[in-house]
């Protein structure tokens, strides 16, 4: 399988978990089952990075951002692996959407101002781009679940893929979470782990 199909793939799991994981019983449970599954996607997406490139862009496009900041991605492979993801995240929306009426209801959560859901993401995407950088650099792929856990307690539950923005877009499709909260969700993440990627590299140049 290729690599742009495998990512379009994981972020359609990662949607559909996520729209699942928001019937859980208690927000508890539906954190832990998100990140379980970011560590396991994260887990595959490392066993194929080598000392030349990183692949953790396989299991989120903001990795991938951060990846190319440090040198470990080549940049032109960016539009590719941001699209792949986007159209897999809103194939998982329409199936979530698709299997509403079997769900059942939503916890409950509050829909966030767009100022909360930028600060909140930019947090969120400046501990994913470390987590990126330290799993990259040889960490363990549990580090995957620390930007979930960070989103689940600091933004309503609604925006609990945050630190995956491909999977916010999914949410929207499946009208979990508005639009514009979800785009500025993305579009900020996506600007912080590019921030957080060259704030490492001023402080600890490379070679």
């Amino acid at each position: 399988m290729s690599k742009p199909l495998l990512g379009a793939l994981f972020s359609a799991l990662l949607t559909l978990t996520a729209a699942m994981a928001l019937r859980a019983a208690d927000a508890t449970l539906a954190v832990a089952a998100v990140s379980a599954v970011a560590v396991l996607f994260t887990w595959y997406a490392q066993l194929h990075s080598t000392d030349e490139r990183g692949t953790l862009g396989l299991a989120n496009p903001a990795s991938a951002v951060t990846l190319a900041v440090v040198g470990r991605r080549p940049w032109s492979t960016l539009l590719p692996v941001l699209a792949a993801h986007t159209i897999g995240a809103v194939v998982g929306g329409l199936a979530a959407l698709a299997l509403e009426d079997k769900l059942g209801d939503t916890l409950v959560f509050t829909q966030p101002g767009l100022v909360v859901t930028a600060v909140g993401a930019a947090l969120v995407g400046l501990i994913g781009a470390w987590v990126t950088l330290s799993i990259d650099g040889g960490g363990h792929e549990a580090l995957g679940a620390i930007p979930v856990i960070v989103g689940g307690a600091v933004l309503p539950l609604g925006l609990i893929t945050a630190f995956q923005p491909a999977a916010m877009v999914g949410l929207a499709t499946a009208g979990l979470v508005p639009w514009d909260v979800a785009l500025v969700a993305a579009g900020v993440v996506l600007a912080a782990s590019a921030a957080g990627a060259y704030a490492v590299t001023l402080l600890v140049p490379q070679e």
